[in-house]
């Protein structure tokens, strides 16, 4: 008889796992936050709508997937309305606002007087 010789592997039992870095960790919690916010806005938006289904019997009924959209609709409207106000803001007041990183932040130089306003047109 010939002795085998027996390898000794460490074998780690278990699924493997996968991590995530602290920023990809925030991300996600993030996203997943704000997917939350928005199925819950549009459930509430589909029970408001049918609950008014019983004052006035003339509206459809909304199911949630119209929901769905009707809130994802609104919230692109918002954003396009709030960046048309934040264009509208730097074309009144030329120079006044400086980008400071992801953010604008005004120059700290004040107003300019009305004379030197009337002088530069």
């Amino acid at each position: 008889m010939v002795p085998c010789k027996i390898a000794t592997v460490v074998v780690i039992g278990g699924m493997p796992t996968i991590q995530l870095t602290d920023l990809a960790a925030m991300r996600l919690e993030a996203i997943s936050f704000f997917a939350a916010v928005v199925l819950l806005a549009s459930w509430s938006v589909q029970g408001l709508w049918n609950y008014l289904r019983i004052d006035f019997p003339q509206l459809p009924k909304l199911t949630y997937k119209r929901a769905l959209a009707m809130v994802v609709l609104w919230g692109f409207v918002f954003v396009l309305v709030l960046t048309m106000i934040s264009g509208a803001r730097e074309l009144m007041t030329p120079g006044a606002w400086k980008q400071d990183g992801l953010i604008y932040r005004l120059t700290g130089e004040g107003p300019l007087p009305m004379r030197s306003r009337n002088e530069d047109r």
